[in-house]
């Protein structure tokens, strides 16, 4: 009787899981379990990762473009750097994940959950995050021109100096969201809960935004944008913007 050889898959999860630099590129690893492996530099190019387990995985410095990661488990991953451009991250749950200069431009990551990821210098251009859970995301200097977030939770999330230029941010949550500094030239702010956000300095404001999104009395508001409360939930806009 002919003995079966073992997939990748199974090589792989039987092995120590130390993989740095590994070549997988288009590999079939759908439901692999492989948390807390070292793959570190690694070539995962338009593989198949589908509900893959990389909890607490190191993946730095990796390239993932194009890469199937619907429902995969990511949480807590270290993924500094690494190319997730053109990934499906549908579904995916990256919480905790440092993200921290990662390139997730174009990316499909609705209905994720991305809760309190670092995110400091990521690439968001034209990726959609619609439905997706950022809640206390550390997204400072993030780059999001472009980006998809309609319907997104971002409750308490950290975008100082975030570059925010023509996104969506239709219905999406960013109650007590720290906005300072940051650009929101033609982003779409329609029915955007910014209560208790912090608006200070931020770029590109227009009344127009302010008054299709959703404010109380604890936004703090730029300069240029004075608002006088006429009663508990209208307001007017004083002052020329400049």
């Amino acid at each position: 009787m002919t003995e079966k050889t073992p997939s990748l898959k199974e090589k792989l999860e039987s092995s120590k899981k130390y993989l740095p630099n590994a070549d997988l590129q288009g590999a079939d690893l759908e439901g692999a379990d492989l948390a807390g492996a070292t793959l570190t530099g690694s070539d995962l190019r338009g593989a198949n990762l589908k509900k893959i387990f990389l909890s607490d995985s190191k993946i730095s410095k990796s390239n993932l473009t194009g890469a199937d990661l619907t429902g995969a488990n990511l949480s807590g991953a270290d993924l500094n750097k690494s190319n997730l451009g053109k990934a499906n991250l549908q579904n995916a749950y990256l919480r905790r994940a440092d993200l921290r200069g990662a390139n997730l431009s174009e990316t499909n990551l609705t209905k994720s959950n991305l809760r309190e990821c670092a995110l400091f210098k990521a690439w968001f251009k034209k990726s959609d995050c619609s439905g997706a859970n950022m809640q206390n995301i550390k997204g400072a200097q993030s780059k999001m021109q472009g980006c998809i977030l309609v319907g997104a939770k971002m409750a308490g999330a950290d975008l100082t100096g975030a570059r925010l230029e023509r996104a969506n941010l239709e219905d999406a949550c960013l109650q007590t969201a720290n906005l300072n500094r940051a650009f929101l030239n033609d982003t779409n702010l329609n029915r955007t809960d910014l209560r208790g956000a912090n608006l200070r300095y931020v770029a590109g404001l227009t009344r127009e935004q302010v008054k299709l999104a959703r404010i109380d009395k604890n936004t703090l508001m730029p300069d240029y944008l004075k608002v006088k409360w006429t009663s508990q939930s209208a307001f007017d806009i004083l002052d020329v913007e400049k």
